[in-house]
């Protein structure tokens, strides 16, 4: 079996159709798809079960409720292809030709792959992410990440890319279920431990908008589970040997940085207690591969963090 595909489920029976039904039609067939009930108080479950009594391929694991990452973790358990394959229960595949495409990317046994998506709105609405995987020639990791950092597509999405499930389970690489920022610690873990990686320049999964998502609402946790990971992160990043690959994930780290100062700038008010912390990481933006880090960064070194944090919710008022 070459993909293990894992679906958490909760409380999503008006979008779980959709996204099993664009799995289920891919036209590489050599899969298992494992849907991941945490504990659904709606028809989610017997949808479920519904779609494994029709399809041999489909596999439901009911549990009690214990968040995306428990879900997430169970199924990476239970699964037993070569690759892992992620996709959120309100998203849905764009093509039928997304596995054939993986399955063709990865002919070379490659840790890693990367692929683009979309921004999905409505039938009549969807962006792409913005970015370009075209033309990248890279000789090692440490040219391949400073590339994607560069051009802003250093995903840490789970289901923005396919991962050998043995470097998973040999690295103990699961979801930390205590965090709500899960896939960025996930994905430095994966990146770590990974030693090849393969892109393709191509949008496949349809990244569904909706104000009620679990990423949507601001959530004060969130902001201190951000600035745990980054700490975390900057400690064992300075420690990485190639001085390109280590400047590439610092400089990846810094625009992460970034996204934590607009959401500080955002609110402020109700994160007094935050501002300490996350201005203790400043030092963050001296690392500037990344277009939206380098501009920050020289703001900051001409009128300070207190006061670029201040244009940030300026410029975030405009754009709303």
């Amino acid at each position: 079996m070459f993909f293990s595909v894992v679906v958490p489920v909760y409380n999503v029976e008006n979008y779980l159709k959709e996204c099993v039904d664009s799995i289920l039609r891919q036209s590489f067939a050599d899969f298992e798809l494992i849907l991941v009930d945490d504990g659904s108080k709606d028809g989610s479950g017997a949808i479920c079960d519904a779609y494994a009594l029709g399809d041999a391929r489909v596999k439901v694991i009911h549990k009690e409720n214990g968040g995306q990452s428990t879900a997430r973790n169970a199924g990476v358990r239970a699964a037993a292809g070569e690759y892992a394959v992620f996709l959120d229960s309100d998203d849905f595949i764009d093509t039928s030709d997304f596995f054939a495409d993986l399955h063709s990317a990865l002919t070379d046994n490659a840790d890693v792959a990367v692929f683009r998506y979309y921004k999905y709105f409505s039938p009549e609405k969807k962006n792409d992410c913005g970015v370009s995987l075209a033309d990248i020639s890279f000789r090692n990791k440490g040219e391949l990440l400073a590339e994607l950092v560069k051009r802003d597509a250093f995903f840490c999405s789970c289901w923005s890319k396919c991962t050998r499930l043995k470097l998973l389970k040999e690295n103990v690489i699961f979801f930390d279920e205590n965090l709500r920022c899960e896939d960025m610690d996930w994905y430095y873990r994966v990146v770590s431990a990974a030693e090849s990686f393969v892109v393709l320049d191509k949008p496949y999964i349809n990244y569904r908008q909706r104000e009620n998502s679990v990423t949507s609402a601001f959530n004060p946790k969130s902001i201190r589970d951000y600035v745990i990971t980054i700490e975390k992160w900057y400690a064992n990043l300075k420690k990485t040997e190639d001085p390109l690959e280590k400047e590439a994930l610092l400089s990846s780290l810094a625009k992460l940085y970034c996204n934590l100062l607009i959401s500080y700038a955002r609110n402020a008010d109700k994160l007094k207690d935050m501002k300490k912390p996350i201005f203790a990481f400043k030092d963050l933006l001296h690392h500037q591969m990344n277009p939206r880090t380098r501009l920050i960064g020289k703001f900051n070194k001409l009128f300070g963090l207190h006061l670029t944090c201040l244009a940030l919710k300026v410029l975030d008022k405009v754009k709303s």
